[in-house]
């Protein structure tokens, strides 16, 4: 007789999820492939709809083919070197809004073409290496009275819960409800509120109760953990003569609680010729959730980080200096760690790294020290900067991680060929006495044409 438990009936439903991911994707993307010039000419514009047949029928089609192409190469034999290729894109619908609703669904696909080693020890896990199609966001929207709401699949823009939109082939996206409300006295102040139940990484084709379980480095990871999700709530302040501040609170239902307060100002004062100098500070505290499942517990993080820099129109030069002190008996000995920030594609505002860094560096308490210029225009972007990690002994979660200094710096280069055209190149090279990784570089090319109705870069 088949005995029926729990675990059966879960994994029956994460097939039938992913299933019906695939037909709903796989019918609405390969047109992207094939037609992106139709789409630009035919799709009408996204605007307030007439009537309910209108909201139904009419709409706009955005989307982007790309391809990116992963290298890795390790100094230590306990490591093989990596390369993943990969070829998509993906295809976006939006209807126009109806009474303040409207709806938008999005298909995304990555496929290897037979380019990639068959040895998983041999692809990069970031990239997909096999054939993924997902129907990655599925929502309904109200826009109104100063609100904006979602329900259903979509991407987020939080500190330490994003989707991480260009690292990678297809975004980090998260099942739930939620959105934010802008104060009618002044619509720079904004309020945002969200329940995630489920969470689908980078390269999965489907939607589940876990988390990241990053880092890289199979052996020093922090451990998915299978939970209800998570719930923020955050306060967002900006434009004013372009100081920003926020604060955020998570639960990560069965992991850990999180806080966190940033704020950047200019200094006006200071003004040389069109060099704005700014400072910003940061904290984040971590501690305790309820229900915590193994191996969280003791939970005692706090983290420090103060910027001081300079604009002037395009470019962009500071300075960045965190630390996380020490807790004997905490953690991971105090050390940081977000449920949901991705490892090598650190998209939080901390600073304590850059993107290529392997998150081994990560898990540990210590002091990061990190050196920035940034170039941004509409043509050309240009990223260098360099890195400093004093890390502290931490007893990780599988054996020990010593104290260590690692070196590291990198170059993102970046240029529109055309309005719609794009061409990114990235080279990292890491120094870390690391027994696991040793030294170490990495080199990412990525072509992304976009077709369609244009979208802001963050809505992809």
């Amino acid at each position: 007789m088949l005995k029926i438990t729990k675990t059966t009936i879960n994994e029956v439903q994460a097939m039938e999820i992913k299933r019906v991911s695939k037909v709903a994707a796989l019918i609405i993307f390969p047109l992207a492939l094939f037609c992106g010039r139709c789409f630009a000419e035919a799709s009408p514009p996204t605007t307030e709809a007439d009537s309910f047949g209108d909201w139904l029928s009419q709409g706009s089609l955005y989307g982007e083919g790309k391809t990116m192409t992963f290298f890795q190469e390790y100094g230590s034999s306990e490591m093989s070197n990596r390369r993943t290729h990969s070829f998509g894109g993906d295809i976006q619908y939006q209807s126009p809004a109806f009474q303040g609703f409207s709806f938008g669904l999005a298909g995304y696909g990555a496929y290897n073409l037979g380019l990639n080693p068959s040895d998983t020890a041999q692809v990069e896990p970031y990239l997909p290496s096999d054939n993924v199609t997902v129907l990655g966001k599925a929502y309904l929207r109200y826009q109104g009275y100063g609100l904006d709401l979602k329900a259903g699949r979509m991407n987020l823009d939080t500190p330490f819960a994003n989707s991480g939109q260009g690292w990678t082939m297809i975004p980090a996206l998260f099942q739930g409800l939620g959105g934010s409300y802008s104060l009618p006295i002044n619509p720079d102040i904004k309020f945002y509120g969200y329940r995630i139940y489920r969470f689908k990484p980078f390269s999965a084709d489907y939607f589940g109760r876990g988390d990241t379980g990053s880092p890289e480095i199979t052996d020093t990871s922090i451990p998915s953990v299978d939970s209800n999700g998570f719930t923020t709530l955050g306060l967002r302040y900006g434009q004013l003569y372009h100081a920003k501040a926020e604060a955020w609170y998570y639960n990560f239902d069965k992991r850990a609680q999180l806080a966190f307060a940033g704020a950047e100002i200019p200094v006006q004062s200071l003004k040389v010729g069109s060099w704005t100098p700014y400072w910003g500070a940061q904290y984040v505290h971590e501690w305790d959730a309820s229900d915590q499942a193994f191996p969280y517990e003791n939970i005692d993080t706090s983290l420090y980080s103060a910027r001081i820099g300079a604009r002037s129109g395009s470019h962009d030069v500071y300075f960045v200096a965190s630390r996380v002190p020490e807790r004997d008996g905490a953690f991971l000995n105090g050390g940081f760690f977000a449920p949901y920030t991705f490892g090598i594609y650190d998209n939080t505002p901390l600073e304590s790294g850059q993107p290529l860094v392997s998150m081994v560096t990560v898990n540990q308490p210590g002091t990061a020290l990190a050196l920035r210029y940034a170039y941004h225009s509409r043509q050309a972007l240009a990223v260098l900067g360099v890195t400093r990690l004093e890390l502290k002994d931490s007893p990780g979660i599988y054996y020990p991680l010593p104290a260590m200094n690692v070196n590291a710096a990198f170059m993102i280069l970046g240029y529109n060929i055309t309005e719609r055209l794009h061409l990114e190149f990235e080279y990292d090279i890491v120094h870390s006495p690391n027994e696991v990784t040793g030294n170490y570089r990495s080199e990412r090319l990525r072509l992304v044409y976009k077709f369609g109705k244009m979208m802001s870069e963050g809505d992809y």
